[in-house]
């Protein structure tokens, strides 16, 4: 899924955000409730607000992060590898991998597990050249997926 389908999709969970009422009573006695309405909306809103930022950040961070494994003399190339075959076959990341890095690229790591967490998508086949630039690298460096 590109950018622009992305943000298709935000913009029609915005729309559906705002046909949302609330309505309590049961029968006859059935009405909208509009201050419940109201918050109903400003939470829904701020989850997918939430998100799809999380999620455009995450990509791009996952994206510079695969950008610098695959340099041939990046530094920390070994813990940004380990991080990236975590997310990929979810598996365990050791805490230690995220300690004593550049900041850029902790922060970077910390971004896209910020979009692993509200992403409603799946990362690695979102960036570009996927699955295939993740396996390429860590076939490459001896990570696996299994």
């Amino acid at each position: 899924m590109d950018k622009v389908e992305r943000e298709r999709r935000h913009r029609a969970s915005l729309e559906r955000i705002n046909r949302v009422q609330l309505v309590v009573g049961r029968g006859d006695r059935m009405r909208v409730d509009h201050e419940g309405t109201l918050l109903e909306r400003a939470r829904m809103l701020g989850e997918e607000m939430r998100s799809h930022e999380a999620t455009e950040q995450g990509l791009a961070a996952f994206d510079r992060l695969l950008r610098l494994a695959e340099e041939r003399d990046a530094r920390h190339t070994r813990d940004i590898l380990v991080f990236l075959s975590a997310v990929w076959s979810n598996r365990p990341l050791p805490l230690a991998t995220l300690r004593g890095l550049d900041p850029a690229v902790g922060d970077d790591m910390l971004a896209v597990l910020d979009a692993f967490r509200y992403a409603r998508l799946d990362l690695v086949e979102a960036v570009e050249g996927g699955p295939r630039r993740v396996a390429h690298l860590l076939a490459e460096r001896r990570l696996s997926k299994a």
